[in-house]
């Protein structure tokens, strides 16, 4: 899978995005597991800004998107190390009615097949240079590539 949108049809984030919004990095805020019915639910911010913004979103000075997924019927999770302010390359794939999703950086890696993966509502917030997932991780790891 190329975009978020193709996982399902998501009206709000649709709406708010007018192109295609492409999977790619993502700065992690929340990692959530259940195991009485098998899920994981992910919270995290993109890189990408919605450019059709609803009227009560106008002229805020809102900088930062935050969006998630819900993750159902999981199976072989994997989870090595959870970082604080690093930025997660992202995959998805899908094969035989299974999604494949792989979060990884240098560093950690979240890891896991899925029968449903959801878009949560997007979100957008006033983020500071200093707190900016993407601002920093550019500075830091401008070298890095995402290696598949």
């Amino acid at each position: 899978m190329k975009y978020w949108n193709e996982l399902d049809h998501n009206i709000f984030f649709e709406k708010i995005f007018s192109t295609p919004v492409e999977i790619g990095q993502i700065a992690l805020f929340s990692l959530q597991i259940e195991n009485d019915r098998p899920s994981v639910g992910l919270g995290f911010d993109i890189p990408e800004f919605p450019d059709t913004l609803p009227k009560k979103w106008e002229g805020k000075g809102y900088n930062t998107c935050r969006m998630g997924i819900d993750c159902h019927g999981i199976r072989e999770l994997k989870i090595h190390n959870i970082p604080i302010k690093e930025v997660f390359l992202v995959d998805i794939t899908k094969q035989n009615d299974l999604f494949h999703f792989q979060a990884k950086n240098e560093n950690s890696l979240i890891e896991f097949k899925a029968k449903f993966i959801s878009l949560c509502d997007p979100n957008v917030y006033i983020n500071g240079q200093d707190d900016y997932f993407f601002y920093i991780w550019k500075k830091s790891k401008n070298n890095y590539k995402h290696k598949t």
